[in-house]
């Protein structure tokens, strides 16, 4: 179960196998029905989790009601609302899991220990971030400047397996465009690839 992870971090830093067990030990395995909220907006963010299986998404509510997807994570990718799990603050935005998920999570205290006793992972950990603060910025960059196809084919190169496991809402939530217009991209993407 814990043999991703393992490989996951491997990747990132060279441990001995003594090391890569403790770290290990920090993480707590969760099995997450489908359609769950694991972390509800308003409520102090208690994780980061790495996903075993599955799919997760991070999303907010406006004003009036509609729905915004940030962010879709499967497997080999980590899930959390960072400001509110590093700062202890309420979160502005929800994570619910799109299908049943296993997850390897971390509370900020199993954290800090685990950084305490295996301090080569602050690489893993800022990489992480680094990588995180770069997708959001091409993403935000895309959506100031670029059309709705531009950003459907950024989805698509994103998250090559997302759109045949997602709700069609999600994706057009996550797009900024309606689920209709969605469904038009998808056919035009189609017929070019004919």
């Amino acid at each position: 179960m814990k043999n991703e992870l393992k490989r996951y971090l491997e990747r990132f830093v060279q441990l001995s196998e003594q090391e890569l067990n403790h770290a290990l030990d920090f993480f707590e395995y969760a099995k997450v029905p489908k359609n769950t909220l694991i972390l509800e907006s308003g409520k102090v963010c208690n994780f980061e989790a790495y996903i075993i299986s599955g799919c997760a998404r991070e999303y907010f509510v406006d004003k009036k009601g509609n729905e915004h997807t940030v962010e879709f994570a499967i497997e080999d990718w980590w899930i959390s609302e960072i400001n509110s799990f590093e700062n202890s603050k309420p979160s502005k935005v929800s994570i619910e899991t799109l299908e049943e998920t296993e997850l390897l999570m971390l509370s900020l205290e199993a954290k800090q220990d685990l950084l305490d006793s295996v301090p080569q992972l602050e690489r893993m950990f800022r990489i992480m971030m680094q990588r995180h603060v770069h997708v959001l910025k091409n993403r935000t960059l895309l959506h100031l400047s670029g059309n709705a196809m531009d950003r459907f084919q950024m989805f698509l190169n994103q998250y090559p397996t997302v759109v045949q496991r997602v709700p069609q809402y999600h994706i057009a939530s996550y797009l900024g465009i309606s689920k209709e217009f969605l469904s038009k991209l998808r056919k035009r993407v189609g017929n070019s690839c004919s």
